[in-house]
């Protein structure tokens, strides 16, 4: 290891030691394009298993939890389907757009890539909360915290 840290004279190089820019720079740029598709690809995938196998019954490992449907099995499993539906949907959305967006980090510099990555991943989180509320608000309208469906009033 030690001819390989060593300049012409036999001397210790320790700029040997420090990598090229244009390497940092290389993995910069997966690192940036990973994490902007690490969001929608596990939501996609989250998605899949909640809509085409979720846990049978409620429990507090597995599947998407919220008070008012984790008293009826039918209530659980009513509740699973819908939120793979809406988390495979926004994932699989996600994933096509940060997908195009990912591909105009090319021929940027390093700050307007790591901008557009974190704007990026702030938009992920916001539509994430707000699929989440969406499906927290249609659980809650249909049924009651005892899971019963609630009736329209006449």
């Amino acid at each position: 290891m030690v001819m390989f840290l060593t300049s012409a004279g036999g001397e210790l190089d320790l700029g040997a030691l420090i990598p090229s820019l244009e390497s940092v720079l290389g993995a910069l740029d997966i690192l940036t394009r990973a994490l902007v598709l690490a969001g929608p690809l596990s939501l996609l995938g989250f998605g899949l298993f909640f809509f085409l196998k979720p846990p049978g019954e409620a429990n507090y490992t597995a599947g998407y939890r919220f008070r008012y449907g984790m008293s009826k099995v039918a209530v659980w499993q009513w509740m699973q389907r819908l939120a793979g539906m809406v988390y495979g949907g926004l994932g699989l959305l996600l994933t096509l757009v940060m997908g195009i967006v990912v591909t105009t980090f090319s021929g940027v510099d390093a700050y307007e890539m790591v901008w557009r990555a974190v704007t990026c991943l702030i938009w992920e989180a916001v539509l994430v909360i707000l699929a989440t509320a969406a499906i927290n608000i249609t659980v809650m309208i249909r049924y009651d915290r005892k899971g019963n469906l609630r009736r329209e009033k006449e």
